[in-house]
């Protein structure tokens, strides 16, 4: 059965590591001695080297000797900030906290704390399960940076569960949007604003007639658009000769998703054009959609172990991307589980144990399950 107490002092003692995205190194080398002692084979890829970091994805296998593939659970190791040096408690009311100066970090380290105990608790009951592949990515806080230099031939999982998404256990996300990343450099021409404005060509006011010429927030029910940063210029008495700003817009339908960015790539080079202006537009694939229906064995597995644990099951679209999204490019069929975390990606976030307890129980009973 799940220790209880082990894995409230797992989950104190991993929040304390810092685990920046892209500086993992202290996690990485906790977690690789983790799951050793555990009897796994690790190895780490060369994500680190590629994204300029310390450290690369852990990949650990975990034979069973129950029938079936592999089945794959992934988490990721790095957190948003602020996240420098974390001090993490048990509050009175059950949850963990940070001091309120940090996040939490249960984002992703729920996710990471219910795998570890999960195999732990399998292993010390005797209890057979699949055999198993556990990916704890980095860099997933930077559009899944990491999964995305994973090798495909390195998953051996053609299923599998991802433990990172916010929400009661029993609750899981079967479809996500894909992302398209959009960034936009205007280029116009310096002079003096009091003396010669008329020489100039004002690359901040192309960037803004663009930027109105879009829409952006909630589109419709599957689309999503938004212009997140825009930086130029410099002193009020120069025509700016410069300016960028950076837009994403998310969809579900792929089809929608594209004619939307080149929507907005469009809008940047009519409102250039309109000014004297240049402006150099990219549009790059941060994430695919993924689709899991009702009926996938995926998805039925994890109903019959919430109803054999006694779980209210709840599947919903997701709104942002997951390692499930990259996972998916890949030919694995995987569904994000919630880990019980509220508030991330903020210093109010906060973990209930009990639910941690709860999420740890159910990754523990899909390992068993054909």
């Amino acid at each position: 059965m799940i220790d209880r107490d082990r894995l409230q002092r797992e989950f104190l003692t991993l929040a304390t590591i810092d685990s920046p995205s892209f500086r993992e190194r202290p996690m990485a080398d906790a977690l690789t001695a983790r799951l050793r002692a555990l009897g796994a084979a690790v190895r780490e890829d060369a994500a680190g080297a590629a994204l300029q970091g310390d450290a690369g994805n852990l990949f650990a296998d975990l034979p069973g000797t129950l029938p079936g593939e592999p089945l794959l659970f992934s988490a990721h190791m790095d957190t948003v900030g602020p996240c420098l040096g974390k001090k993490p408690r048990l509050a009175d009311d059950g949850r963990f906290r940070s001091d309120g100066t940090t996040v939490l970090g249960s984002d992703d380290l729920a996710g990471v704390c219910a795998i570890l105990e999960a195999v732990r608790s399998l292993d010390e009951d005797g209890v057979p399960r699949r055999t198993l592949q556990v990916i704890f990515s980095v860099g997933e806080e930077r559009n899944l940076a990491g999964a995305k230099q994973v090798d495909p031939a390195a998953i051996r999982a053609c299923e599998g569960y991802v433990l990172d998404t916010s929400g009661p256990p029993g609750h899981a996300v079967n479809t996500a949007p894909g992302n398209r990343r959009i960034v936009a450099v205007f280029h116009g021409r310096a002079a003096h604003a009091g003396i010669a404005p008329e020489k100039g060509v004002n690359a901040v006011a192309a960037a803004a007639d663009a930027i109105a010429a879009c829409r952006w927030g909630r589109l419709d029910a599957r689309t999503t658009a938004n212009v997140g940063r825009i930086e130029g210029g410099g002193a009020t008495n120069i025509v700016p000769d410069a300016c960028r700003f950076e837009a994403e817009c998310r969809s579900f339908d792929v089809d929608a998703l594209d004619a939307l960015a080149a929507s907005i790539a469009d809008r940047c080079r009519e409102a250039a054009a309109r000014r004297g202006a240049t402006v150099e537009v990219s549009v790059t694939a941060a994430y695919e959609t993924f689709h899991l229906d009702r009926k996938h064995p995926v998805v039925r597995r994890f109903a019959d172990a919430c109803a054999a644990l006694g779980l209210p099951v709840t599947l919903s679209p997701g709104g942002g991307g997951s390692d499930a999204n990259v996972y998916a490019r890949h030919g694995v069929a995987c569904l994000v589980l919630a880990c019980g975390m509220t508030d991330v990606h903020s210093v109010h976030e906060s973990l209930s144990l009990d639910e941690l307890v709860r999420v740890a129980e159910l990754a523990r009973d899909l390992m068993t399950r054909a």
